[in-house]
C-alpha cells in the first residue's frame, strides 16, 4: 500500500478541538503514523508533520477551513515524522538542541525526501506560548538522542515514540535508535510515569486516555528494557517480556535493540 491510500481518520481529542489528531492507517503493514494539530483562531501548530504524503493532506483539510499551518514541533527527527516538514515551507520548526547527528541520519535512511533544519532549537524545560496553549518541552532521550516529550495541557502529553503500537493498538516492542540508548529510555519512561498524565497521544498509535492503559504501557516497557539491559542481552526475548509472546508486535525490533548493547 502506497502513502497515498493510507486511510486518515480524524479525531478531536480535547472536546469540541481545538487539538486534533489525523492518524494514517497502512493495515497492511499495521503501521500508523499521526499528526497532531492543535488549531487556534485561524492559525495551527503541528507536531510530527509524518511523511510529505501525510502533512500534505492534513494541510489540504485545514486549507479547507481557512486555517494556516505556521508551527511545527517535532518530537524527534526521524524521516516518519519530520519528512513532511518540506512542504510546509512557511512553518517555524521547533526541534530537539541535539536533532544534528539525526538531521544527517535521515539523509542516509530515506534519501529521496526533503529535509528541513529546525529554526528554533529546544532545550529540557523550555516552553513555547500559542494561543491559549502553553507548551512545555522534556529532554527524553532513549528511542533517539533528540527525542521529546511536549505537555499539551497538564494532564495530556505527546510522547513521542518511547511508546509505540500498530494501527490495532496492539503494543510493540520499544525501539532503541541510533543514537539512542536503554539506559535513556528507561529514564524517559520513568519521566512519563512520574508526570502521570491522564492522556497521551502516540505518533505511532493514536491517543490513549485511560490512566491505567498508560500505566500498564509503560511498565510494560520499563520490565523489557531492563530485563534486557541487566542481561546484557543473553536473555531470550520471551524471558524480557512481561506478557507472552503473542501480545507484542514487532518483534524484530529485539535483533536492532541488541545492536545499542555491543
Amino acid at each position: 500500500m502506497s502513502r497515498q491510500d493510507a486511510a486518515m481518520k480524524k479525531t478531536a481529542v480535547t472536546e469540541n478541538g481545538p487539538v486534533y489528531i489525523y492518524t494514517f492507517n497502512d493495515y497492511e503493514d499495521k503501521h500508523s503514523n499521526t499528526v497532531t494539530v492543535i488549531v487556534q483562531g485561524k492559525r495551527a501548530l503541528l507536531i510530527d508533520p509524518s511523511y510529505p504524503e501525510f502533512a500534505e493532506r492534513v494541510k489540504e483539510d485545514l486549507d479547507s477551513r481557512d486555517i494556516k499551518p505556521g508551527i511545527i514541533v517535532l518530537s524527534h527527527y526521524h524521516p516518519d515524522h519530520a519528512g513532511g516538514c518540506a512542504v510546509l515551507p512557511q512553518c517555524e520548526i521547533y526541534a530537539s538542541e541535539f536533532y544534528e547527528s539525526n538531521y544527517d541520519n535521515c539523509r542516509m535512511w530515506e534519501p529521496d525526501l526533503t529535509y528541513v533544519r529546525p529554526t528554533t532549537l529546544l532545550r529540557d524545560g523550555d516552553t513555547l506560548t500559542f494561543g491559549e496553549f502553553t507548551l512545555k518541552f522534556l529532554h527524553a532521550p532513549g528511542h533517539s538522542r533528540c527525542s521529546l516529550i511536549t505537555g499539551i495541557t497538564d494532564r495530556l502529553f505527546h510522547v513521542g515514540d518511547q511508546i509505540m503500537m500498530t494501527w490495532e493498538l496492539k503494543n510493540t516492542l520499544p525501539y532503541v535508535a541510533d543514537g539512542g540508548s536503554f539506559e535513556g529510555h528507561i529514564k524517559s519512561l520513568e519521566l512519563i510515569k512520574k508526570l502521570a498524565p491522564d492522556a497521551v497521544i502516540i505518533p505511532h498509535g493514536g491517543l490513549v486516555d485511560n490512566k491505567q492503559k498508560i500505566v500498564s504501557l509503560v511498565e510494560d516497557r520499563l520490565y523489557y528494557l531492563e530485563k534486557t539491559l541487566n542481561s546484557k542481552g543473553e536473555l531470550p526475548l520471551e524471558a524480557c517480556l512481561k506478557n507472552d509472546k503473542s501480545w507484542y508486535d514487532h518483534l524484530d525490533f529485539h535483533d536492532f535493540n541488541l545492536v545499542r548493547l555491543l
